[in-house]
C-alpha cells in the first residue's frame, strides 16, 4: 500500500511540474516574434495562442511555437504534408491512430469538449501552416 501511495504522489508532483512548465513558457512564447517564413506559410498567431493555452509544448516539440517537449511526437515532423482533417482528428481523437513509437492513450482525449470549434480550427491552421502542409 506505502508504494502505491508513494507512486500516486510521485506522478502528482511530475504532473504539477509539466503544468507548470507549460504555463510558466507558455507566456514568453505568445510575446515572441514568429519565425522567419515565406508569407504563404506563416503559422496563424492566433493559432499559437490556442497552442499556448491547451499546453501542447509541454508533451510536443514544434518549432514555430518554439517548443521542446519531449514526450510526444516532433509535430512539424509528423504533420508534415498532412490534410487539416487529418490533423484536427488526431487532436480530437488521439486515439484513433498513434504516431510511429508512441502508444495511443497517451494524449487526453477530451481535446473534442475542452477546445471551442473556432479555437480549433485556428490551432488546426497554426500547425498546418508550422509543418509546411
Amino acid at each position: 500500500m506505502r508504494a502505491a501511495t508513494a507512486s500516486a504522489a510521485a506522478l502528482l508532483v511530475a504532473a504539477a511540474g509539466m503544468a507548470a512548465a507549460a504555463f510558466a513558457g507558455g507566456e514568453a512564447r505568445e510575446r515572441a516574434a514568429p519565425p522567419a517564413t515565406p508569407r504563404a506559410a506563416r503559422p496563424a498567431p492566433d493559432g499559437l495562442a490556442v497552442w499556448v493555452r491547451q499546453g501542447c509544448g509541454s508533451c510536443h516539440a514544434f518549432g514555430p511555437a518554439n517548443a521542446k517537449g519531449i514526450l510526444g511526437p516532433d509535430l512539424a515532423l509528423g504533420l508534415h504534408g498532412m490534410p487539416a482533417a487529418s490533423i484536427r482528428e488526431s487532436i480530437v481523437a488521439p486515439g484513433a491512430a498513434a504516431a510511429a513509437g508512441y502508444d495511443a492513450g497517451m494524449m487526453p482525449a477530451d481535446y473534442a469538449r475542452r477546445i471551442p470549434p473556432a479555437d480549433l480550427e485556428r490551432l488546426v491552421a497554426f500547425l498546418r501552416a508550422g509543418a509546411g502542409g
